[in-house]
């Protein structure tokens, strides 16, 4: 089964995506755009892992690190992040990985001799990020003598949906080889709804996550509504007996 990965995209200090509630207009009533509030709500709809970008600022910004420090006290699941560009020095992301990210995805085009040097100091928390085109047969039979066993593929631009975007033919042939080579998969955003997720499915177990943000915030996929009806009823309640926003794992010490 695929991991399904949710993305918190930030921007102003606020989430930079609005989820669809059950009914129209009143999304502002029930989600709030703050950043930990909705790493809140993600983990009490289940999710294992958070995906975190950073819109409008390096990730590696005083302020974006307090951002993830916060993230990292209000759930208890591990976060990953995606840079906007390759940092200048190896303390950019000393200071992300303190601030409890669990694994740091390079921006396409990153220069490979830079990760590798990245890959020798932090190992498996630095990932590479390619399109399904440019990760040939011979590539990955460098990673696998560099010991490199994840990476991550740009299935199309973040936040865009639309139908026959995600380059089939390279993917199908990429897992493949990638399975061959014991080489994990990571597979970031494309997925316009549940055929193209049944489909990256049975691709096979080399791929074995997915991040997602607009397609799970637009409610792409069976029974999520059902999830937006008991989101409302609890927030709109007038003495909720369970507070949407309140923190189960107060107290509670975190992994």
């Amino acid at each position: 089964m695929l991991l399904i990965i949710p993305t918190i995209p930030i921007q102003h200090s606020n989430c930079d995506a609005e989820i669809t509630a059950a009914h129209e207009g009143r999304a502002r009533d029930i989600y709030s755009l703050d950043p930990v509030e909705r790493a809140r709500l993600l983990r009490k709809e289940n999710a294992k892992a958070l995906h975190i970008e950073f819109r409008d600022c390096e990730a590696w910004e005083a302020h974006s690190i307090e951002v993830i420090r916060q993230l990292r006290e209000a759930v208890d699941i591990p976060i990953e992040v995606s840079l906007g560009h390759m940092p200048v020095s190896g303390e950019s992301l000393e200071g992300l990985l303190s601030a409890g990210c669990n694994r740091l995805f390079l921006p396409l085009g990153a220069d490979l001799h830079r990760f590798y040097e990245l890959y020798a100091i932090y190992g498996r928390k630095i990932v590479p990020t390619l399109r399904p085109a440019d990760a040939n047969k011979s590539l990955l039979e460098e990673f696998q003598k560099k010991h490199i066993d994840r990476i991550g593929i740009e299935l199309s631009q973040p936040d865009v949906l639309s139908h026959d975007g995600i380059d089939w033919q390279h993917l199908e042939h990429l897992v493949v080889r990638a399975k061959a080579l014991s080489i994990r998969i990571t597979a970031l955003h494309g997925v316009s709804g549940y055929p193209d997720l049944e489909r990256l499915q049975g691709l096979g177990v080399a791929l074995d996550s997915l991040v997602l943000c607009r397609a799970l915030n637009e409610n792409k996929f069976p029974c999520q509504m059902i999830w937006r009806e008991l989101e409302e009823e609890f927030a709109l309640e007038i003495h909720p007996a369970t507070n949407l926003w309140s923190n189960p794992l107060e107290g509670v010490p975190h992994i």
